[in-house]
């Protein structure tokens, strides 16, 4: 039985029903993990998760993985974020820590202001969902993207990013909804 065997419940238990997963193939070439998607339970939001990305990339305590959530109708927007920062991780061969921003110098998302995302803990489902266990050790850390933009990011490059926390928390931000504007 492998250490990763217990991915797929995990994420089941914590975020909702494995709906499907796109192949590992995308435009004809292996980039050797999948885009998996979730349905929440009891809410109108979608997960989109990275499986296989733990073989790929090196330079962590633990394999990685990614996930985005967003609102069920802006599926399209998480699966693009974190494909294309999937791949980015997988071309340089690296890894992100938490705190740390992975952006781009425009909108990543047409018709959004975000240029990028934050790597997070999740910011609505705790603390035990970020960890993978097998036999009691930490076995596998699972990255949140929560998607912001060039202004929010520049705040967080300049003052960190417990400020920006601050200013989404007293605006009453919803961190799952790409159309946001931005707090910054």
């Amino acid at each position: 039985m492998s250490r990763f065997s217990g991915f797929p419940a995990h994420v089941e238990a914590h975020i909702g029903r494995v709906r499907g997963a796109d192949s590992s193939t995308a435009s004809g070439r292996e980039r050797g993990y999948h885009l998996v998607y979730c349905d929440h339970r009891d809410s109108p939001h979608v997960s989109v998760l990275t499986s296989g990305l733990r073989m790929r990339t090196a330079g962590a305590p633990l394999p990685q993985e990614l996930v985005c959530t967003v609102r069920a109708d802006q599926e399209r927007q998480a699966r693009h974020l974190t494909g294309v920062i999937a791949e980015l991780l997988t071309e340089s061969r690296s890894r992100v820590g938490y705190g740390a921003l992975i952006m781009n110098d425009r909108a990543l998302l047409p018709g959004t202001e975000i240029a990028g995302a934050l790597a997070a803990p999740h910011p609505h489902l705790g603390d035990e969902f970020d960890v993978l266990l097998h036999e009691g050790s930490p076995v596998l850390q699972i990255i949140t993207l929560v998607p912001i933009t060039r202004n929010e990011a520049q705040l967080v490059a300049r003052y960190g990013s417990d400020v920006l926390y601050d200013r989404w928390e007293e605006q009453h931000t919803d961190l799952l909804d790409v159309h946001r504007p931005s707090v910054a």
